[in-house]
């Protein structure tokens, strides 16, 4: 946009340095009669500038106080996205704090789970097997079969023999699922 701003303003430049310059010059044909007297040659070339050329330099001026304008609204705008850019910025960088806070406590949590996990695993594997076949019956499918996962196979056998049947086939395949 100011490039073409600037291309339009060059080209009245450039047009008024023509019409002034066939002004100085005084271009008149060869043929034609010299002035009676020196004086007025020299006022010609002193002459105040024509009315076009006054136009073309006040639409010029105007023309440059319309850009001078836009620029400085351009900068007013450029800063004031520097503030909402750094406002943002600041608001990420606290996000990716409180991301990072949360993910450590997830962490913790899975952690603490696992240890509970564990525990209720060694509870059931220090169990005789018929006691905790029969408590096993009683658990949801999802519990009964993450205990049985983590039992070592030779115990998880000896629980699963005193299983019902049905229940027993049902753990048999949501292990397989799960592993």
């Amino acid at each position: 946009m100011k490039i073409k701003v600037l291309a339009a303003i060059i080209a009245g430049l450039s047009a008024v340095v023509a019409l002034s310059w066939l002004y100085v010059l005084d271009i008149r044909p060869v043929f034609a009669e010299q002035p009676q007297s020196a004086p007025e040659t020299a006022t010609v070339a002193s002459a105040p500038a024509p009315a076009p050329e006054k136009g073309i330099l006040a639409v010029l001026s105007r023309k440059e106080k319309e850009l001078q304008a836009r620029e400085e609204e351009l900068v007013r705008n450029e800063e004031r996205l520097n503030i909402v850019k750094a406002d943002i910025e600041k608001r990420l960088g606290e996000l990716k704090r409180e991301h990072e806070e949360i993910a450590a406590l997830v962490k913790k949590i899975d952690e603490i789970n696992d240890q509970r996990n564990k525990k209720i695993v060694k509870i059931y594997e220090s169990m005789n097997p018929e006691e905790a076949a029969d408590r096993l019956e009683k658990l949801d499918e999802e519990m009964a079969v993450m205990i049985l996962a983590s039992m070592s196979e030779r115990k998880a056998a000896k629980v699963l023999s005193f299983v019902d049947i049905s229940k027993s086939a049902k753990l048999s395949q949501s292990l397989r699922v799960k592993n």
